[in-house]
């Protein structure tokens, strides 16, 4: 397998599912996971079984605190904004929060002044031979300037994402290496005070596919993983809550104007996660099932049809492909490049974790079994770098991934609508882990 990529390595962990397998763990996963699938597959394709569970010993080890309710200092993300404004919007955010707001929009408006600024002076010179050649003497003055700004918006839209999980009174995760030891954080915040209850519904399917086997396993038990694993799940999990934000809010949108349909026809008496399943069911089918279902009786009685409200898994599970990659692509480049940064922050330069692994596994694997056991003795010899956690600390890491995706999501929103200083996504960003 000469040209295997990098990719591959984690989603090769476990074997694929047999179409059996997957009709049985159809009602658990529902169309979550079709949606967390397409997620996973945009910025980079993330694990959905860890490659061992075992507590490991490992070299380094790594603890934090968690917040307290009497005041104390949240604990945030180990990333750095890139400029010094970033760095005085992160001391006001920690020590003097009763200042963060006025500082974010006063620096909203001047980005806003300036990029007006600019796009007059560019219209001026297309229309002036003199301003032209100007223009291009300092052109490079202004592309130097022109990334200083971006660099001071992308620090902008960061410190507003942080800033939501500090009004949740919510710790984030520090740099994992190693053994990774912290205390409990309330994830329920994580959950029900961010999103709607039909997209909490779906967050948790995709928990349950980004965690495979150990979502179901007690919370203080063990997992080792590759540290590649985990920084594939963790960008995988930001895109989703990207994702299942836009489609939430569109949903809801489209409620209100009554452009939805509404009411979706089901057999009586099935329930809304039945249905879905006799949908994903003829997916199945679709591609390339060969056992057929037997055929009902000719006097079985034809079952009575009921209307009722359609949901947001149906919702999206109505999107053709080309709807689904458009609604799950990021859609600014500042965004794409928060993505990165957090995820990088968390565990390290992406691109050095799947050289790593590229060269312990190689490039010769005879078979995809061949692939997955390289994987698993490399995870074990701890030929990479791994990580050890708790499943409690695993679901957190993807809970809080999420919520990073959705608060993303909103920043951006405001930052376009209020302000217009998004750089749109000419092109697909660049994919984590491709």
């Amino acid at each position: 397998m000469a040209s295997t990529s990098a990719s591959v390595f984690v989603a090769a962990a476990a074997p694929p599912p047999t179409p059996a397998a997957a009709r049985r763990s159809a009602r658990s996963a529902n169309l979550a996971s079709r949606a967390s699938s397409l997620a996973a597959r945009l910025p980079l394709r993330a694990a959905r079984k860890p490659p061992a569970l075992s507590a490991g010993r490992t070299s380094r080890r790594v603890c934090v605190a968690a917040a307290s309710s009497d005041g104390e200092e949240l604990s945030l993300t180990p990333g750095k904004p890139k400029t010094p404004f970033g760095e005085m919007l992160k001391y006001y955010l920690t020590m003097e929060p009763q200042l963060f707001q006025t500082a974010v929009d006063e620096q909203f408006q001047k980005l806003a002044g300036l990029k007006e600024a600019a796009e007059k002076k560019l219209s001026d010179s297309q229309s002036d031979a003199s301003a032209a050649l100007d223009m291009v003497l300092y052109r490079r003055m202004d592309e130097v300037k022109a990334k200083e700004n971006r660099d001071v918006l992308e620090d902008l839209m960061y410190l507003c994402v942080l800033e939501k999980f500090v009004a949740l009174q919510v710790p984030m995760l520090p740099r994992m290496d190693g053994v990774v030891d912290v205390e409990s954080a309330n994830l329920k915040a994580l959950t029900d005070g961010i999103h709607s209850r039909e997209a909490l519904e779906m967050v948790k399917e995709h928990l349950k596919s980004m965690m495979g086997p150990t979502a179901t396993a007690y919370s203080n038990a063990a997992v080792k993983m590759s540290k590649l694993q985990m920084t594939q799940v963790y960008a995988a999990s930001i895109m989703f809550g990207y994702f299942i934000r836009r489609v939430d809010k569109r949903f809801q949108l489209e409620q209100q104007f009554g452009t939805l349909e509404d009411e979706v026809p089901t057999e009586a008496g099935a329930s809304v996660d039945e249905e879905t399943l006799q949908r994903l069911e003829r997916l199945f089918h679709a591609a390339g099932e060969q056992e057929v279902p037997d055929a009902p009786a000719a006097d079985a009685p034809v079952p009575k049809r009921v209307q009722r409200k359609a949901t947001l898994k149906e919702y999206v599970e109505g999107f053709d492909q080309a709807t689904l990659v458009e609604t799950a692509n990021v859609l600014s480049l500042e965004a794409a490049s928060l993505v990165e940064r957090q995820s990088s922050a968390l565990f390290g330069d992406i691109k050095e974790l799947q050289t790593q692994m590229q060269a312990v596994i190689g490039e010769d694997a005879s078979s995809m079994e061949d692939l997955m056991k390289r994987i698993s003795d490399a995870v074990q010899g701890e030929k990479v770098d791994v990580l050890t956690m708790t499943v409690g600390t695993q679901r957190r890491a993807v809970l809080e991934a999420v919520a990073y995706g959705t608060f993303l999501r909103d920043v951006e929103t405001h930052v376009d609508t209020e302000y217009h200083l998004i750089t749109p996504a000419r092109v697909t960003p660049r994919q984590l882990g491709e």
